[in-house]
């Protein structure tokens, strides 16, 4: 019996830990040491609607299919040469073996473009844009990008939309940021085998 009542104790100690840890309750308005009964604060009433405190922006997630999109979200695609041209940098360069070719060494090319950073899979035969996050929508690639965007979701003005645009296949990703209406980031993730 006395086993049986000490286990029962150490729940009911538990449970009221929990209680008080949660904020549920506190040492400084009820309890034994304070001597005190409970009270529960009540705010003053002023006579006017209390307004909602301002917090962050709602999110909002979206998924949708669209394979012409999710396909080709530049519609033309940019290329390293046309970033160079545009004052773009190669800012790394890492060999990758070829899984289909053997012997053969491609390269895995990052590029800078007006704060816009593209990753390619450059083979002989071309460039295979593997990777894209886009913040600068000025360049005519994001002008492209942000029209096409437009067409397919229209942001609420009062939230955070996050975007998730892929096609039927499940292979290419669109993910497009808005905050407050505006677009904010659009990460390509094109399939490349």
């Amino acid at each position: 019996m006395p086993v049986a009542l000490f286990i029962v104790t150490g729940k009911a100690a538990v449970a009221a830990s929990l209680y008080v840890a949660m904020g549920l309750g506190t040492a400084a308005e009820t309890g034994p040491e304070s001597g005190k009964p409970a009270v529960r604060k009540v705010p003053a009433q002023t006579g006017r609607a209390a307004r909602p405190a301002a917090g962050p922006p709602a999110v909002r997630v979206v998924r949708l299919t669209n394979d012409s999109l999710a396909g080709q979200p530049f519609g033309e695609e940019p290329t390293v040469p046309e970033l160079l041209r545009a004052g773009g940098k190669v800012v790394a360069r890492k060999p990758c073996r070829n899984l289909y070719e053997a012997g053969q060494i491609d390269t895995v090319l990052l590029v800078r473009h007006q704060g816009n950073v593209f990753e390619f899979y450059r083979a002989p035969e071309k460039d295979l844009l593997r990777d894209a996050r886009v913040v600068n929508f000025e360049p005519a690639y994001g002008r492209r990008l942000r029209t096409r965007l437009a067409a397919a979701h229209r942001p609420a003005a009062s939230t955070i939309d996050k975007v998730r645009i892929g096609d039927s296949e499940r292979t290419n990703y669109v993910s497009v940021v808005y905050q407050s209406g505006r677009l904010s980031t659009v990460h390509v993730e094109p399939y490349v085998d």
